[in-house]
């Protein structure tokens, strides 16, 4: 089975809700509303108004973190490039950017790296895990995982492990479960949390008047030990993802390139 990799867009949804009706009165004054929080109200939109007005604008970093061209090779693995989806270009900013490889050894196990870099607006970059459930993928698992760099230094990612069931050659069910490892990458600054990156996102915005670009990295693979016979369990394919980030890493992550390569 060929790796069908998920897509780094996230889906929308909408959610729709109806009230609940009870049998106490209702009170004659549900509709006003008490004047000091008009003015309190009020008082917000001026400060919101006026901050907006005399701040100037928001300083977007023309450098980024990482260099958006991902290597052919990465140890035995041979590469081709990946489509950039309509859904993707449709969705997201203009000016965002993408590098996108599929990796395959060979000999059955195939990997999917994708950067996907923020431009000047911002909206580029959003929480994975909504996009994985809105592409049809259970998540069962998830953690955060170190991985050791040649640098000498730890990666820290977030590693979620997902299935969802397929129809295989003989029309029976099978549950494919994947791992899909993501971090984001800032200016000399990498985490594994979507809600640390808005906090750090925020204070640069307040403080310095200024917005990184950030990137989102993301790495896939499907566990093959029901797909193949000699496919590899879980612990196999994680010990497989590990190495290859490790690997890969210091080809397009600036802080974790060798001096000679940065210069």
């Amino acid at each position: 089975m060929s790796l069908s990799p998920p897509s780094p867009v996230s889906a929308t949804s909408s959610i729709a809700g109806e009230g609940s009706s009870n049998n106490q009165p209702v009170s004659d004054d549900l509709g006003v509303v008490p004047l000091w929080r008009s003015g309190a109200v009020l008082l917000l939109t001026v400060v919101i108004g006026l901050a907006y007005w005399f701040n100037p604008p928001l300083n977007v970093l023309p450098q980024s973190g990482v260099v958006m061209d991902l290597p052919v090779l990465v140890g035995d693995y041979f590469s081709k490039k990946g489509e950039i989806t309509p859904v993707e270009l449709s969705l997201l900013p203009a000016d965002t950017e993408f590098a996108r490889r599929f990796y395959d050894d060979g000999r059955g196990d195939q990997i999917n790296c994708s950067i996907v870099l923020s431009g000047a607006q911002q909206a580029s970059i959003h929480r994975p895990e909504a996009c994985l459930v809105g592409q049809g993928w259970t998540i069962v698992g998830q953690e955060n995982i170190p991985i050791p760099l040649h640098s000498g230094h730890n990666l820290v990612a977030r590693k979620l492990t997902v299935e969802r069931q397929v129809v295989g050659q003989n029309d029976e069910h099978i549950t494919v479960q994947g791992f899909y490892v993501y971090w984001f990458v800032g200016q000399n600054v990498t985490t594994p949390s979507h809600f640390t990156r808005i906090l750090l996102s925020n204070w640069d915005r307040a403080i310095y008047n200024r917005a990184h670009r950030w990137a989102y990295v993301s790495v896939f693979s499907l566990v093959t030990d029901n797909l193949r016979h000699d496919g590899l369990n879980p612990e196999q394919t994680q010990a497989l993802l590990t190495s290859f980030i490790g690997r890969i890493v210091p080809t397009f992550q600036i802080s974790e390139m060798p001096p000679q390569v940065k210069n």
